[in-house]
């Protein structure tokens, strides 16, 4: 009986986690606001204590910060947040590139090549920017998730859960979006040629580079 009590907890806290990156994510909690836990139990009507593991786990993963005598703060990204967020983004992905490189096959190179078009048509209109960046996410998931790496991939979703669910909004615009499509191109014509070390060192050096 204990034990089950334990995991239900555990799937509470994990439930109110994701909530919270969904609130995160429609800017219900836009960056730069202060709430407390009493604000939010209130108004998610939950308990308190989950609630708090939630936003510690979210605090140590960079999204909230929690402030004495002020409450807690919906982090805000800097452009200089960005530039190092995507610096560490490249270093990780390249390598974890590395090592699946020989894993990639003719049909995971056309699965890229659909959802690349699919995130282009996509961004001829703003209607839905989180599906592009839900599509963003697959493109490289197609390699990534070859990788048996969980530390490393956690690490890779987690940043990019940070630069997509708030920190990006405001700087992709249609220019970027353009770029990255074109990119894409370039990293899947390097994928078909076969070198992982070009492979790698695009993806480290120019696509996870802030040029704009």
């Amino acid at each position: 009986m204990k034990m089950r009590t334990q995991n239900n907890f555990h799937l509470l806290r994990s439930q109110v986690y994701e909530h919270l990156r969904l609130e995160l994510r429609k800017q219900n909690l836009k960056p730069g606001m202060f709430v407390t836990i009493n604000q939010l139990s209130q108004r998610l009507g939950i308990n308190r204590t989950p609630l708090r593991d939630a936003l510690l786990q979210l605090q140590v993963e960079g999204f909230v910060t929690f402030l004495p005598q002020r409450g807690i703060q919906i982090n805000e990204l800097s452009n200089k947040d960005l530039e190092d967020i995507y610096e560490v983004l490249g270093a990780l992905d390249s390598r974890a590139l590395l090592s699946v490189f020989d894993k990639i096959t003719p049909g995971n190179v056309e699965q890229m090549k659909k959802i690349n078009e699919k995130m282009y048509q996509t961004c001829s209109s703003n209607k839905d920017i989180s599906k592009y960046f839900d599509l963003n996410n697959a493109f490289h998931n197609v390699y990534l998730k070859k990788s048996k790496n969980k530390f490393l991939l956690d690490q890779l979703s987690i940043l990019r859960q940070r630069l997509f669910d708030f920190g990006a909004k405001g700087v992709w615009i249609a220019k970027v979006r353009e770029m990255n499509y074109r990119e894409h191109l370039e990293f899947i014509s390097l994928v078909e040629e076969g070198d992982a070390k070009a492979v790698a060192n695009f993806l480290r050096d120019v696509h996870m580079v802030i040029n704009w």
